[in-house]
């Protein structure tokens, strides 16, 4: 298991009480990528590194409404 499928157990299981097989954890973990992915790059975008931390929560509800 590598280690985002590791990262991927342990947030199921410690912050969820999931638990799933390893070939789950390991999809769980590239779709995470994926998405933490694409997130970061509309945020660079979009945003600089001493905007106010809700310019980014806003930047999120935004881009999920369209």
């Amino acid at each position: 298991m590598d280690d985002k499928t590791r990262t991927a157990a342990g947030i199921a299981a410690g912050l969820q009480g999931l638990t799933y097989d390893d070939k789950r954890l390991a999809e769980l973990a590239a779709e995470v990528e994926t998405l933490n992915d694409a997130v970061r790059q509309a945020a660079a975008k979009r945003l600089t590194f001493d905007d106010d931390p809700f310019t980014f929560a806003s930047l999120l509800e935004r881009e999920a409404k369209k």
